[in-house]
C-alpha cells in the first residue's frame, strides 16, 4: 500500500509540541557515506522502467525508435539491462515518452495492483477554508497524463501554477459545486457535470458554496502544430 502525494492550503494540522526547556543545541552532523554503486543494479532499474513506460504508451520497440531516433537494437539492449545508454540516448528517449531522464532511475514498482491510501494528515472533513489536491497515481507513472482528487472546503480556492505548453484539462465534479476559472470567465460545475478546458495559464479552482466540494481531475499536455 502507498500514499500518494497531498498538496494542501490552509493549516490544516498545524503540529505542535511542548516547549520543555531551552532546546538543546544540533549535534555536528557526520560527513556523509556515499554508498557503492552497483552497475548492475543501475542498469537493470534503467531497463525495466523504460520497458514499463514503452508499455505504458503501448508503443512497440519499432515505434519508439521511430519516435526517439534511437534505434530498435539499442532500445532493446537498454530494457535487457544489456547497454549502458548515454545521457544523450536516455534524454531522447524520455522527450519520445513525456518523461523526465531521472524517471528512469525511479524506483517504482512493478505490481499490477496498488492501493494507494490518503496521507496519514488527510481528514475526513475539511475545515472552512482548507483544501486537498492529492495525486491517484504511483510516482512511477507516465507523467503524460496526472490524475488528482481535488477537494475544497467552503470558501477555498486551490491553484497550480502555469505551464509552458497547453493542457486539456477534464474536472469532473462529484460533490458540491466548484467555479472553475478559465481566461477570464468563472464556470460554476455541478455534482456529475464534467468541464473540458484547454490552457496555459494557472489553473483556478474556488468553493463559493456553503459545502464542500470535490472532484477529479486529469490533466494531459496538448502538442500543438
Amino acid at each position: 500500500m502507498t500514499t500518494a502525494a497531498t498538496a494542501w492550503i490552509g493549516e490544516p494540522h498545524k503540529a505542535t509540541s511542548p516547549q520543555w526547556g531551552r532546546p538543546l543545541a544540533p549535534a555536528e552532523p557526520a560527513a556523509p557515506v556515499r554508498p557503492a554503486v552497483n552497475d548492475a543494479a543501475v542498469l537493470t532499474l534503467v531497463g525495466r522502467n523504460l520497458r514499463r513506460l514503452r508499455k505504458q504508451h503501448r508503443l512497440s520497440l519499432e515505434e519508439l525508435a521511430r519516435q526517439s531516433g534511437v534505434s530498435r537494437a539499442m532500445l532493446g539492449q537498454i530494457e535487457q539491462g544489456k547497454s549502458i545508454p548515454s545521457i544523450k540516448t536516455l534524454w531522447q528517449v524520455a522527450q519520445a515518452l513525456s518523461v523526465s531522464v531521472s524517471w528512469f532511475l525511479e524506483p517504482g514498482s512493478d505490481a499490477q495492483v496498488l492501493l494507494m491510501a490518503p496521507a496519514p494528515d488527510s481528514a475526513t472533513t475539511l475545515r472552512a477554508g482548507e483544501g486537498e489536491l492529492r495525486s491517484l497515481q504511483h510516482a512511477g507513472d507516465s507523467v503524460r497524463d496526472a490524475f488528482y482528487e481535488l477537494r475544497l472546503a467552503a470558501g477555498a480556492e486551490l491553484s497550480l501554477p502555469a505551464a509552458t505548453s497547453s493542457r486539456r484539462i477534464n474536472v469532473a465534479v462529484s460533490a458540491g459545486v466548484l467555479d472553475v476559472h478559465v481566461d477570464d470567465t468563472v464556470h460554476l460545475v455541478h455534482a456529475r457535470e464534467v468541464l473540458q478546458y484547454e490552457s496555459a495559464d494557472a489553473l483556478v479552482w474556488r468553493n463559493a458554496g456553503h459545502l464542500e466540494a470535490q472532484a477529479y481531475v486529469v490533466i494531459r499536455s496538448v502538442s500543438k502544430p
